[in-house]
């Protein structure tokens, strides 16, 4: 039997760094919306338990360590029981959006996994798998999100529209953090606590429909200076008058939140995808 299990992606509507860790990785606050991907995982169960598991790609060729590959691995690491699989993955949004697709396709299958065994005995192997996991793993709409993605608190969901806009260029997403603790030799600016503050400020001002414009993300104005059209995009989201706009993660989507129906401006020719969010309930 085959089960066909949906994946979600994630977007930032704020996303400060807070601080390097000795571990190398860093700690952020971030206020993160559940959306759907259209990506699906179409899993069934081997007949050879012994066998190695078959994961195929559909859509488009994916580099490196596949994070589906990952999940299960970590998890028969950590001793958990898992089936040998076949997983046909139907992909449809680009790699390195700063979206969190591919951790959404782990998140998916590894709920799946759990569903028989309890949350709490895969928590572990959930943090290890990705930075996104946790929170795509928790089923949250919405939430405020700390530590290195996992410290997770549900927020009240947010009665918007959106449209999320892939461009044709690459920004190269591997040393985003490298890059950014080069432009803060002396600590990140923002405290936990305050980084915290201003993501509620923001999710309480969007849930009384106001307009908040540009949100805060760290990774932001390096993009911006590279990438000039990100400015003028969102001034058509300006004029438009949607309430907010940014980039998600550390990019390169950008993206528009709206009340109602919207009304989508003429996409520049550099615009190669765009994702129409009809609510994030």
């Amino acid at each position: 039997m085959r089960v066909i299990l949906p994946a979600y992606a994630k977007m930032n509507l704020s996303l400060r760094v807070t601080g390097r860790r000795e571990d190398g990785y860093h700690n952020l606050v971030s206020l993160f919306l559940r959306i759907p991907s259209g990506e699906v995982l179409r899993v069934s169960v081997l007949p050879d338990p012994v066998g190695e598991d078959r994961v195929r790609v559909e859509g488009m060729a994916l580099e490196g360590e596949n994070i589906v590959f990952k999940a299960l691995r970590l998890a028969r690491s950590a001793g958990l029981s898992v089936p040998c699989l076949d997983v046909e993955l139907v992909k449809s949004l680009y790699p390195g959006a700063g979206l969190g697709a591919g951790s959404g396709n782990a998140a998916a299958l590894l709920r799946w996994l759990a569903a028989d065994g309890g949350e709490g005995r895969w928590a572990e192997v959930v943090r290890r798998t990705g930075a996104d996991v946790p929170f795509l793993f928790s089923g949250c709409s919405a939430a405020l999100v700390a530590g290195i993605g996992d410290r997770i608190e549900p927020v009240v969901p947010l009665p918007l529209r959106g449209w999320v806009v892939f461009p044709d260029w690459s920004v190269g997403t591997k040393n985003a953090y490298g890059d950014l603790d080069l432009r803060h030799p002396d600590g990140y600016p923002l405290s936990e606590p305050d980084a915290r503050a201003e993501a509620m400020r923001l999710h309480e001002a969007l849930g009384r429909g106001e307009r908040v414009g540009l949100l805060p993300n760290d990774f932001a104005p390096p993009l911006l200076e590279r990438f000039p059209d990100y400015r003028r995009l969102f001034d058509r989201f300006e004029r438009l008058g949607c309430m907010a706009w940014g980039i998600t993660g550390s990019g390169g989507a950008a993206f528009a939140l709206f009340e109602g129906e919207g009304r989508a401006p003429d996409w520049p020719d550099w615009v190669r995808q765009v994702l129409y969010l009809p609510s994030f309930h």
